[in-house]
């Protein structure tokens, strides 16, 4: 997935570098690229470890959550500022992220999925923020490609640590579904690239953060689930407060 997801912003940035349009700061791109990648690496790792680990809704809650970390740390390490009803708003879309990933699951080992979602959602929140310093060097095509190449470098550290072998799918029902995740996969990461360089990344990160929308959606047009009252209602709360944030931004 990530292999077919960094075509798409390479492909940009052939064309930016044939067009000489392509004017990076090498030298702040060469340290903050492999920090920001290391980071992101790590915090999939731990994604994945915690559903095989825990309940999906327990560690998907607690790695949703990444947006609060992004918001810290850029308060914290970048001295960017939010207002009082920006945080208030805020607020409701983790609220309303929370409600959307509660469900009722049977899956044993809560608490160790849960650890490793909270170790998710702190590698993707610091990474998430410094994907803004990252754009700022090179731009938006160029910081996700060569950040998420250097991303997989975990992952193949782990296979080769594991002595594991890659499986690719049996079958093109399976090549369509990973190449479809590894376009989308990327598509969002470009598109949050692309929203940091005109917004503060205080303001991108919760829109972004509601992607839990999307997932119930999709689940119950595709996988005909049918979410709980409380996750109905979530997903009015964080379309709302995405709403009204984005009309606060916007005024």
């Amino acid at each position: 997935m990530q292999l077919i997801g960094i075509a798409l912003p390479l492909a940009f940035v052939v064309v930016e570098l044939a067009s000489g349009e392509l004017d990076p700061d090498w030298g702040a791109l060469a340290v903050l690229a492999p920090l920001c990648g290391g980071i992101l690496g790590a915090a999939y790792l731990a994604y994945y470890t915690g559903l095989q680990r825990g309940p999906v809704s327990i560690v998907t809650t607690a790695a949703s959550a990444w947006f609060a970390v992004t918001i810290v740390f850029a308060v914290v390490v970048f001295s960017e500022r939010v207002t009082a009803g920006q945080g208030a708003l805020m607020a409701l879309i983790l609220v309303g992220i929370v409600m959307l990933s509660l469900q009722r699951s049977s899956a044993p080992g809560g608490s160790s999925g849960l650890w490793w979602g909270l170790l998710a959602m702190l590698g993707l929140g610091v990474a998430m923020g410094l994907f803004e310093r990252v754009t700022e060097a090179a731009g938006a095509m160029l910081a996700v490609a060569s950040t998420r190449t250097l991303a997989m470098l975990p992952a193949y550290a782990m296979i080769r640590a594991r002595r594991e072998r890659v499986r690719f799918p049996s079958g093109g029902r399976g090549w369509r579904l990973l190449f479809a995740a590894g376009v989308l996969d990327a598509g969002g990461y470009v598109a949050y690239n692309l929203g940091i360089e005109v917004a503060p990344v205080t303001v991108v990160a919760p829109l972004v953060a509601a992607h839990p929308v999307a997932t119930v959606a999709l689940a119950v047009a595709v996988l005909r689930e049918r979410p709980r009252a409380t996750q109905w209602a979530g997903g009015a709360v964080v379309v709302g407060a995405v709403v009204a944030l984005s009309a606060v931004v916007g005024g």
